[in-house]
């Protein structure tokens, strides 16, 4: 029993050394290796009281980046956070803390801007069209 827990524990190190990840992804990666419940929360809480998993933390650092670097709203931000499996109250949280200072209006302007210009001179309704699409995804 302790050696496989070693296992899992090695494994949680292994992926939260390249790339944080949600509680839920990694219970879910543990799963699929089939490790039982009893060493899967055992090895969740310890990496939990060690900070190597913090949902909170990761839906902050997530959604800086998509603000960032991706200008993505906050919808989208929302529902990528929920499918990773955050609570809904840290997203909510994160969201208001980062979008405060973030003007979306003009945000998905200038984002319609440059995408305006990839379309040349196609029919003003089709442009219109897909510009509302790509603001939309």
């Amino acid at each position: 029993m302790n050696d496989l827990k070693q296992k899992a524990k090695n494994y949680v190190l292994y992926l939260l050394s390249r790339w944080s990840k949600t509680k839920k992804e990694v219970i879910d990666k543990l799963k699929s290796k089939e490790y039982n419940k009893e060493i899967i929360d055992e090895v969740v809480k310890e990496a939990e009281e060690l900070g190597l998993i913090d949902d909170n933390k990761y839906a902050y650092n997530f959604i800086s980046d998509k603000v960032n670097f991706n200008k993505a709203g906050k919808n989208l931000v929302r529902q990528k956070l929920l499918l990773k499996g955050v609570n809904k109250e840290i997203i909510e949280d994160n969201i208001e803390k980062i979008y405060k200072d973030v003007d979306e209006y003009k945000e998905a302007y200038g984002l319609a801007k440059r995408r305006l210009r990839t379309y040349g001179k196609a029919d003003k309704k089709v442009i219109a069209r897909r510009i509302q699409g790509f603001l939309v995804r």
